[in-house]
């Protein structure tokens, strides 16, 4: 996990993931840039785990991924090359 706001030069690279979390009025960045999206899903599954909620729905694009949970609550995890 690499802090944001400290971005490695080496970015331009490898390939990162970022993770956002949408639901109930509000939004939220973790701030961290992942090495790899099992990273990313690994830190959003403890925060479905946290809200007590269940993914409904995972729509996959060929570079991103969006969980819709069934409070509201949307995950985005997306990749940056």
């Amino acid at each position: 996990m690499i802090n944001s706001i400290e971005m490695p030069v080496k970015l331009v690279n490898n390939t990162y993931y970022s993770l956002s979390v949408v639901g109930a009025g509000k939004k939220h960045d973790t701030d961290c840039i992942y090495n790899s999206r099992q990273q990313a899903e690994k830190v959003m599954y403890k925060m479905v785990n946290k809200l007590g909620t269940k993914i409904v729905t995972i729509y996959e694009d060929h570079h991103d991924k969006t969980y819709i949970c069934d409070n509201n609550v949307s995950f985005y995890i997306q990749r940056y090359c």
